[in-house]
């Protein structure tokens, strides 16, 4: 809690500042081909799931839902076709449910703040786990912006930043059985370091994008010597911009990687942990003004994982938000 009142005071005193400060923001659009003579656009970061967003020169909020699922195969090297009883072995499935709130501010047009704050509901093998998460805390900066005039076809951004995964979750829940495995808590107990990097560029005449974001984790170790591997992240997407007289429509697709180095407990790379997937991402973005919903789905399709893990089966995000 002291963290938190800690940056809120930090958030507001910002804003202070800034208010001294000469600000020049654009109209607020509602179409990505709005943009021709404005040099001050920018885009979005949304922690480790990145939204395209055509409102993304103001400030937002609102709030996302992601469920994450991973199964376990029935027949596996230690879990043959019959169990113990003579019965037929069956698969078992974890569901990782997130609502996440979040706020995207600009203190000028090249630099922005992001804040989210999630509340977690796992369930795994008829156990449930919730309670808050992590808050992330962010910032990024625009390095590069491409001169754009009524003839320009071609536009492009680049923006770096960083910022920190603040463990305000949950991370020592237990079970009748006993201890919890870390990764189903809902928070991780650790300070986070988080590099972030972000592409975007656009052929304006024919409405198409390419979009890349790139995060990197560095993981702290938490009061029970658990340390999560690092963790990279790069997401790649094309989008199409599709207008009406009230709507704008982005139907997006592409792949998204990941890869955890192991974990370690004590010191000592912990088993089953860490590997690289890869997923096709895509999805669609709908827009009314400054409202907006959001919906992607990511499904993989070659993953390596470090000894025996569950597999990727699916994950689902969808949101809705509101820019001022």
């Amino acid at each position: 809690m002291k963290n938190l009142i800690l940056l809120l005071a930090i958030f507001f005193s910002a804003a202070l500042v800034r208010s001294n400060e000469e600000v020049r923001l654009p109209k607020k659009i509602v179409k990505l081909s709005d943009l021709h003579d404005n040099a001050e656009i920018s885009c979005d970061l949304c922690g480790c799931y990145m939204g395209l967003d055509p409102n993304f020169s103001y400030s937002q909020l609102g709030v996302r839902y992601s469920l994450v699922k991973f199964f376990t195969e029935a027949h596996t090297e230690q879990n043959q076709s019959v169990d113990h009883e003579g019965h037929e072995a069956t698969s078992s499935a974890e569901y990782y449910n997130d609502l996440e709130f979040y706020v995207r501010y600009y203190f000028t047009p090249k630099l922005r703040l992001f804040l989210t704050v999630p509340f977690s509901s796992n369930e795994i093998e008829g156990n449930r786990f919730n309670g808050m998460g992590d808050m992330k805390l962010m910032m990024q900066y625009q390095v590069y912006n491409s001169e754009i005039t009524s003839k320009t076809n071609l536009w492009q951004r680049i923006f770096l930043g960083g910022g920190a995964s603040i463990p305000t979750g949950v991370y020592n829940k237990t079970v009748a059985q006993g201890e919890v495995e870390p990764h189903f808590q809902p928070g991780t107990g650790s300070f986070d370091l988080l590099l972030t990097g972000l592409h975007l560029a656009k052929l304006e005449k024919l409405n198409l994008g390419w979009r890349n974001d790139v995060v990197y984790t560095v993981n702290g170790t938490n009061k029970n010597q658990y340390s999560f591997g690092n963790r990279f992240n790069w997401t790649s997407t094309f989008f199409y911009e599709f207008d009406t007289e009230t709507l704008v429509f982005l139907p997006h697709s592409g792949v998204y990687f990941e890869s955890a180095n192991q974990d370690k407990l004590n010191g000592t790379y912990a088993a089953g942990s860490g590997g690289d997937v890869w997923f096709w991402t895509g999805g669609i973005d709908t827009y009314y003004n400054e409202f907006s919903i959001e919906f992607n789905m990511q499904l993989p399709f070659s993953e390596k994982l470090i000894g025996e893990q569950p597999n990727n089966d699916f994950r689902i995000y969808t949101g809705i938000g509101y820019a001022f």
